[in-house]
């Protein structure tokens, strides 16, 4: 059976995208057909990690909300250095489609949903990975409600946790019963178990995974996805934790 899984964050800056990228790539490595979707058509950033892929693509997410093109069209297989057979790249903008011109024309919304049912038939996918634009917009609250699964990415700051609840209550009112919550980029320093037991405490809710903060992350300057650089760093054994939790059953028979 096939899964949505969407990966999102209430604050910018918490490494989601790369996260969601990683993802992809770990999930394609093991043998299942993924499609990473960038829905973040107001800051996207999956063409920029996969930018061997996305150089030069003509047709975008933006460019089948518009009605350019169909979305199978706008589906691209990553490159071998960037991922493995199965995976395929859905980016959020092309150069022919801009962001004025989307947000002067406006679109159905329907659209998403329909374009992502249409991706998991036509490429057969075990998974949609859904990337989103942080807090809440159409295309973000469209990408929770047709979610099996919501990662919720935070810091441990105030501020974010904060809008982690939010983004919690929001899942729960559109139906999301699966729910990963994860803290990523925790510093050098800090107790891991002891933050653990204060979020699930505060929060009511278990914590999927704590993520270190990586230095090596800002060394690769985005050329190479981290998983594929630092397979055997404790980053990715985090990733694989965050797998292990929210696509139990996406390999089989797809609906």
């Amino acid at each position: 059976m096939s899964q949505i899984i969407t990966v999102h964050s209430y604050r910018g800056g918490t490494g989601k995208s790369s996260m969601a990228a990683n993802l992809a790539l770990l999930l394609a490595s093991a043998g299942r057909r993924v499609a990473l979707v960038d829905t973040d058509i107001q800051t996207p950033a999956l063409d920029v990690m996969f930018g061997d892929t996305v150089t030069t693509v003509p047709r975008s997410l933006t460019d089948y909300l518009i009605g350019r093109c169909e979305i199978e069209d706008a589906a691209y297989p990553a490159k071998a250095d960037a991922g493995h057979d199965g995976l395929f790249l859905v980016p959020a903008r092309s150069r022919a489609a801009g962001i004025n011109e989307i947000m002067g024309r406006g679109y159905d919304v329907g659209l998403l949903r329909e374009g992502f049912d249409r991706l998991i038939d036509s490429l057969a996918l075990d998974v949609l990975l859904l990337d989103t634009h942080a807090g809440f917009n159409n295309e973000t609250v469209t990408a929770m409600a047709s979610s099996d699964a919501l990662v919720i990415v935070t810091r441990a700051d105030r501020l974010d946790l904060a809008g982690a609840r939010e983004t919690m209550a929001l899942a729960n009112r559109l139906g999301c019963l699966r729910l990963s919550v994860v803290v990523n980029m925790v510093p050098d320093g800090v107790v891991r178990e002891r933050l653990r037991g204060e979020v699930e405490s505060a929060y009511d809710t278990r914590l999927t995974a704590v993520l270190p903060y990586a230095p090596e992350m800002a060394s690769l300057a985005g050329e190479r996805l981290f998983a594929t650089a630092y397979p055997q760093h404790p980053l990715v054994a985090g990733y694989r934790r965050i797998i292990s939790e929210v696509s139990n059953g996406t390999s089989g028979i797809r609906r």
